[in-house]
């Protein structure tokens, strides 16, 4: 029997969540909740059950599990703040793992874990909870990757990388080996890391340098 799920968002990496799940099997998907305003009573043929206000009656309802449409291309922090609010619901919170991913299965995992086609995870990788990691990215042995990090479509990651809990990976950037990218840190598109990255910093260009913190401009 197909586990009830409610999608949370109704954007575009929705549609890729959505997508994940059919391919998957296993998930009956039972409507979307969404705060954005609707011209339509519908999102992908699935119907629009309100906003995310009804989420603790899905669960009085025996609706147990959630998964997170709603991506972050710019900035995690919604997501993260999502996330919290269906953890403290009481949702399951699913991970959406495309079946064309080639995962080791020593690679350990948290919940709520968006993986997109294509995507190449190597043996021994730690990854936590609430992460994206976008169409073809690679993610090389024994790297750590923590909560509500996302990593772009075409990142390619080197082997024992730390990736601290809220940082963004954009577009085609590129890590080497042995690199800690700091906790909210933004990585810019096609940018090569050669050397750690800081705290809540920015980071441009090929080597990468700092280009100042994060919302300061």
């Amino acid at each position: 029997m197909k586990e009830k799920t409610v999608i949370v968002g109704n954007g575009g990496h929705a549609k890729v969540v959505i997508d994940i799940l059919r391919e998957m099997g296993g998930y009956e998907i039972i409507g979307i909740t969404t705060d954005k305003e609707c011209s339509s009573d519908s999102f992908c043929g699935y119907p629009i059950l309100g906003n995310d206000d009804i989420l603790s009656g899905l669960i009085k309802n025996g609706i147990k599990n959630a998964a997170i449409g709603i991506g972050g291309f710019r900035d995690n922090s919604l997501r993260k703040k999502i996330y919290k609010k269906i953890e403290i619901a009481g949702f399951r919170i699913v991970s959406a793992v495309h079946p064309s991913a080639v995962i080791s299965r020593t690679v350990s995992m948290g919940q709520g874990n968006i993986i997109f086609p294509g995507v190449i995870i190597n043996t021994d990788v730690r990854i936590g909870n609430n992460v994206i990691i976008a169409t073809g990215s690679t993610i090389d042995h024994e790297t750590v990757i923590k909560d509500n990090v996302l990593i772009s479509a075409g990142v390619n990651v080197g082997a024992s990388t730390v990736i601290e809990e809220g940082a963004l990976l954009a577009i085609g950037s590129k890590v080497v080996s042995g690199i800690n990218i700091g906790k909210d840190s933004l990585v810019a598109a096609g940018a090569v890391i050669v050397n750690d990255v800081k705290q809540n910093s920015r980071v441009f260009g090929i080597p990468a340098r700092h280009m100042g913190d994060r919302g300061k401009g």
